[in-house]
């Protein structure tokens, strides 16, 4: 993505493929779809979504910013409150975490920024 060419956050197309099986917290279809845009100051921005259902996940340290959907994501390592998501959320989630992701109306689609990965 150059700097000259915007993308419609909304419309973006992604591919999703279905959970893993350690990230399944109960018998549902839920599926996840990513798009890495590029990398600006060392760090990766992209697209990520999920569609309605539930789902397990250990975080990678990022910063996000919820576009479309409804759900929550509570928190089982370390134990704080859960936090809602609806479009404008704003969230830094650290990495390690352990997550339960549930989302109502989907798919819930949000905006990454997060550390590069080798």
């Amino acid at each position: 993505m150059s700097a000259m060419e915007p993308i419609e956050t909304h419309d973006f197309p992604l591919t999703h493929e279905a959970i893993e099986d350690w990230q399944r917290v109960e018998q549902a279809d839920t599926t996840t779809g990513f798009a890495e845009l590029g990398t600006i100051g060392g760090v990766d921005y992209g697209l990520w979504e999920m569609s309605a259902g539930t789902m397990r996940d250990v975080e990678g340290d990022e910063v996000f910013l919820v576009i479309s959907g409804l759900g929550r994501i509570e928190f089982d390592e370390p134990a704080r409150s859960p936090m809602e998501l609806r479009p404008g959320s704003l969230v830094r989630l650290e990495g390690g975490t352990k997550t339960r992701w549930y989302i109502d109306v989907g798919p819930l689609r949000k905006l990454f920024i997060a550390e590069h990965e080798e």
